[in-house]
């Protein structure tokens, strides 16, 4: 089964909030990556498998059989803990365990950057009242971090630091564009 057709499987009937068939994320955060001149074969699937852990019942041992130690690794990176009970833990989980996996697969940022640029992209499926909170997560926890792992010394010589900065700028962009809608 090729990974297309496994991401498929995987989120048959799922919706996102904008109406749209889940996976049209997974093949936009793909996608951004890929527009970004991002062409690792690792990176791609793991954006295309980036939810898998958190809206499936595949597990990381099945992405490591299938794909790869590395593949299965950023997956793991990018995937909130289902062990806390709020948005805020879990994303202050998710940040604690960022930290941690990008020293081992900081491809694992350049993933979730696209994915948070496609969420901001998209947040009209969102209902308006929870854009100022997502909004704020944003800043306040991921660009912060993002920063930090660019200025990391063993980071600055990877040669994706350009799409890292591509991302961030973009990512801000978007920001100032939702903040002037409301």
């Amino acid at each position: 089964m090729n990974i297309e057709a496994l991401v498929d499987l995987l989120h048959h009937g799922q919706m996102r909030k904008t109406g749209e068939p889940y996976t049209s994320h997974l093949y936009a955060v793909r996608n951004i990556l890929i527009e970004e001149g991002i062409n690792d074969k690792a990176i791609l699937e793991s954006a295309l498998l980036h939810d898998t852990l958190e809206d499936s019942d595949i597990t990381r041992e099945y992405l490591s059989l299938w794909f790869g130690n590395q593949v299965a690794g950023i997956v793991e990176a990018v995937t909130k803990s289902p062990s806390w009970n709020t948005s805020y833990c879990r994303m202050k989980s998710n940040l604690s365990e960022m930290q941690l996996a990008w020293i081992k697969y900081p491809e694992a940022i350049l993933v979730k950057m696209a994915d948070r640029l496609h969420n901001l992209r998209t947040i009209q499926g969102l209902p308006p009242h929870k854009w100022p909170l997502y909004l704020e997560e944003t800043k306040t926890h991921l660009l912060p971090l993002f920063s930090q792992i660019m200025n990391n010394r063993l980071v600055r010589c990877l040669s994706f630091l350009a799409v890292m900065e591509s991302l961030l700028s973009k990512l801000q962009q978007e920001i100032k564009k939702i903040e002037k809608s409301f």
